[in-house]
């Protein structure tokens, strides 16, 4: 557990501007199910520039380019990944709801509404 004071601070150093050299500077977005299996990686990189503070965590500042929909996706959380292809989840936050977009919808995460938390 990380007390109050210096949850957002932690995930800043995993996920925003003031990442730790430990976490890759360039991070992977891909889709999971509701059991947290990735359906598939979006092909699209997010850069350190796109997460600001927030309460207990860091959110987008940015739109999110999030790529386009496959065929038959039902999506519950979206993961950041250190690698483009079989990267290891870096963290994982849920949707409000889930989603089931049609085949090519094209995804964006509009500047807000992608928050990730620490508990």
């Amino acid at each position: 557990m990380i007390g109050p004071t210096y949850r957002s601070k932690a995930a800043q150093a995993v996920l925003g501007p003031s990442r730790s050299a430990l976490i890759p500077s360039r991070l992977w977005l891909g889709w999971l199910d509701a059991s947290g299996t990735l359906i598939a990686m979006s092909g699209m990189a997010v850069a350190q520039t796109v997460f600001g503070p927030a309460t207990d965590g860091v959110t987008n500042v940015s739109d999110i380019d999030a790529g386009v929909a496959g065929s038959g996706w039902t999506i519950a959380s979206v993961g950041l990944f250190d690698a483009s292809t079989s990267g290891a989840l870096v963290a994982a936050a849920d949707l409000p709801a889930t989603a089931s977009p049609s085949t090519g919808d094209t995804l964006v995460i509009e500047a807000g509404a992608l928050t990730f938390t620490v508990a």
